[in-house]
Protein backbone atom coordinates (compact mmCIF):
# COMPACT_ATOMS: atom_id res chain seq x y z
CA UNK A 1 0.00 0.00 0.00
CA UNK A 2 1.40 3.37 -0.95
CA UNK A 3 0.73 6.54 0.98
CA UNK A 4 0.93 10.07 -0.31
CA UNK A 5 2.40 11.95 2.66
CA UNK A 6 1.53 15.30 1.10
CA UNK A 7 -2.18 14.53 1.49
CA UNK A 8 -1.83 12.97 4.96
CA UNK A 9 0.25 15.70 6.58
CA UNK A 10 -0.12 19.44 6.44
CA UNK A 11 3.14 21.27 5.84
CA UNK A 12 4.42 23.28 8.78
CA UNK A 13 7.19 25.80 8.29
CA UNK A 14 7.78 26.25 12.02
CA UNK A 15 6.77 24.50 15.19
CA UNK A 16 5.86 27.71 17.01
CA UNK A 17 2.20 26.69 17.13
CA UNK A 18 3.12 23.87 19.55
CA UNK A 19 4.08 26.46 22.17
CA UNK A 20 1.04 28.69 21.86
CA UNK A 21 -1.46 28.83 24.73
CA UNK A 22 -4.57 26.70 24.24
CA UNK A 23 -7.45 28.68 22.79
CA UNK A 24 -10.97 28.54 24.19
CA UNK A 25 -12.20 27.31 20.82
CA UNK A 26 -9.63 24.50 20.86
CA UNK A 27 -10.76 23.42 24.34
CA UNK A 28 -14.47 23.74 23.47
CA UNK A 29 -14.03 21.56 20.37
CA UNK A 30 -12.21 18.93 22.40
CA UNK A 31 -14.97 18.81 25.05
CA UNK A 32 -17.60 18.32 22.36
CA UNK A 33 -15.61 15.42 20.89
CA UNK A 34 -14.95 13.55 24.15
CA UNK A 35 -16.60 10.12 24.25
CA UNK A 36 -19.42 10.28 26.77
CA UNK A 37 -19.79 6.58 27.57
CA UNK A 38 -16.39 5.87 29.10
CA UNK A 39 -15.76 4.78 32.67
CA UNK A 40 -15.67 7.50 35.34
CA UNK A 41 -12.36 8.89 36.53
CA UNK A 42 -11.12 8.48 40.12
CA UNK A 43 -13.09 11.61 41.09
CA UNK A 44 -16.28 9.84 39.99
CA UNK A 45 -17.00 12.04 36.97
CA UNK A 46 -16.92 10.90 33.36
CA UNK A 47 -16.88 12.94 30.15
CA UNK A 48 -20.68 13.14 30.09
CA UNK A 49 -20.55 15.23 33.27
CA UNK A 50 -18.14 17.69 31.63
CA UNK A 51 -20.25 17.84 28.48
CA UNK A 52 -23.53 18.45 30.34
CA UNK A 53 -22.10 21.02 32.78
CA UNK A 54 -19.72 22.71 30.36
CA UNK A 55 -21.57 26.03 30.57
CA UNK A 56 -20.90 26.04 34.34
CA UNK A 57 -17.36 24.64 34.61
CA UNK A 58 -15.71 25.85 31.41
CA UNK A 59 -13.99 28.86 33.00
CA UNK A 60 -12.33 26.52 35.53
CA UNK A 61 -11.05 24.26 32.74
CA UNK A 62 -9.86 27.28 30.74
CA UNK A 63 -7.96 28.44 33.83
CA UNK A 64 -6.44 24.99 34.38
CA UNK A 65 -5.24 24.87 30.76
CA UNK A 66 -3.85 28.41 31.02
CA UNK A 67 -2.09 27.58 34.30
CA UNK A 68 -0.70 24.38 32.77
CA UNK A 69 0.70 26.34 29.84
CA UNK A 70 2.25 28.97 32.12
CA UNK A 71 3.76 26.26 34.38
CA UNK A 72 1.80 27.45 37.41
CA UNK A 73 -0.68 24.56 37.69
CA UNK A 74 -0.31 22.22 40.64
CA UNK A 75 -1.43 18.90 39.19
CA UNK A 76 -0.68 16.82 42.29
CA UNK A 77 -4.31 16.74 43.39
CA UNK A 78 -5.59 15.42 40.04
CA UNK A 79 -2.57 13.41 38.93
CA UNK A 80 -3.74 10.02 40.13
CA UNK A 81 -5.32 7.03 38.51
CA UNK A 82 -6.78 3.65 39.29
CA UNK A 83 -5.59 0.59 37.43
CA UNK A 84 -8.11 -2.18 37.13
CA UNK A 85 -8.49 -5.39 35.16
CA UNK A 86 -11.41 -5.77 32.77
CA UNK A 87 -12.33 -9.27 31.60
CA UNK A 88 -11.91 -9.89 27.87
CA UNK A 89 -14.39 -12.77 27.89
CA UNK A 90 -17.04 -14.39 30.05
CA UNK A 91 -15.67 -16.51 32.90
CA UNK A 92 -12.01 -15.45 32.76
CA UNK A 93 -9.63 -18.03 34.17
CA UNK A 94 -6.12 -16.69 33.64
CA UNK A 95 -4.44 -13.31 33.76
CA UNK A 96 -4.36 -13.28 29.95
CA UNK A 97 -8.18 -13.20 30.00
CA UNK A 98 -8.06 -9.65 31.37
CA UNK A 99 -6.89 -6.34 30.00
CA UNK A 100 -5.64 -3.56 32.27
CA UNK A 101 -7.16 -0.10 32.04
CA UNK A 102 -6.16 3.07 33.82
CA UNK A 103 -8.85 5.46 35.04
CA UNK A 104 -7.38 8.96 34.77
CA UNK A 105 -8.96 12.18 35.95
CA UNK A 106 -10.77 13.92 33.11
CA UNK A 107 -8.92 17.25 33.45
CA UNK A 108 -5.65 15.39 32.81
CA UNK A 109 -7.23 13.66 29.82
CA UNK A 110 -8.25 17.06 28.47
CA UNK A 111 -4.72 18.44 28.77
CA UNK A 112 -3.21 15.29 27.26
CA UNK A 113 -5.64 15.38 24.32
CA UNK A 114 -4.95 19.06 23.72
CA UNK A 115 -1.23 18.31 23.54
CA UNK A 116 -1.79 15.27 21.33
CA UNK A 117 -3.98 17.25 18.92
CA UNK A 118 -1.22 19.82 18.61
CA UNK A 119 1.30 17.17 17.62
Amino acid sequence: MQFDLQTLMQPCSTLDNLCLPFSKEEIDALILDLPRDKAPSPDGFNSLFYWKTWHIIREDIYKLCHDFHSHSADLKSINSSYITLVPKKDNPETVNDFRPISLLNTPLKIIAKLLTNRL
